[in-house]
């Protein structure tokens, strides 16, 4: 997998949940794979470009990688670790099959790590569970996208998880058209290209 820099957009949000669109920072799972995560401070960018994540919470853990850039990645290490046994679990559900014991160990140890920095606290009456940079350190991002992946793969949606059909991608989503028969993670990119290739494959018969 090659290491690329890449400044995030809008359209690379396109998965409907961060753990989602974490996993989503490899591209072209299907051909030649990148991977947009060079450094932590790529990983700041996508978060910041989520907005999942508070900005005060960010901030903290820019100072934190500069002070100690080993630790910073040490946690980027672990956070592709998570990423990667995430996709490979989504691909096997995406494709009705059961996740592998490994891949599933591997979400398991990621979410006892995010449970021991959460604390729980009261508001408006209600218990949260919280998570800062504070407790979590650099390996807060990691947390969050756990509780996320934790939240999705119970949640019905999964029905709708979807692999990008379109060459040089591979992104997941979850598909929320009406009819559930969406084949491209976006119209406007994969959608567009793979509309074009056919229509030239016809012109060439």
């Amino acid at each position: 997998m090659r290491l690329e820099h890449h400044d995030f957009r809008p359209a690379d949000l396109v998965g409907g949940d961060p753990a989602l669109d974490l996993v989503n920072t490899v591209t072209a799972r299907d051909t030649q794979p990148r991977d947009w995560l060079d450094d932590y401070s790529a990983l700041l960018r996508w978060a910041q470009r989520s907005g999942a994540f508070a900005r005060e919470d960010l901030s903290a853990l820019e100072i934190l990688a500069a002070d100690a850039p080993a630790k910073a990645a040490a946690a980027l290490t672990r956070c592709k670790t998570l990423r990667e046994a995430l996709c490979d679990a989504l691909y096997a559900l995406a494709h009705r099959r059961e996740p592998a014991e490994a891949d599933l160990e591997s979400l398991d140890q990621a979410r006892l790590a995010a449970s021991r920095a959460a604390r729980l606290v009261s508001r408006d009456s209600r218990l949260q569970t919280l998570w800062t940079a504070e407790r979590s350190g650099l390996d807060l991002i990691a947390h969050l996208v756990t509780a996320y992946a934790i939240e999705m793969l119970r949640d019905a949606r999964l029905d709708r998880l979807r692999v990008c059909d379109g060459r040089d991608c591979g992104w997941v989503f979850i598909d929320t058209s009406k009819s559930g028969r969406r084949r491209w993670c976006d119209m406007a990119t994969c959608g567009n290209v793979a509309k074009a290739r056919r229509f030239q494959q016809k012109q060439r018969d």
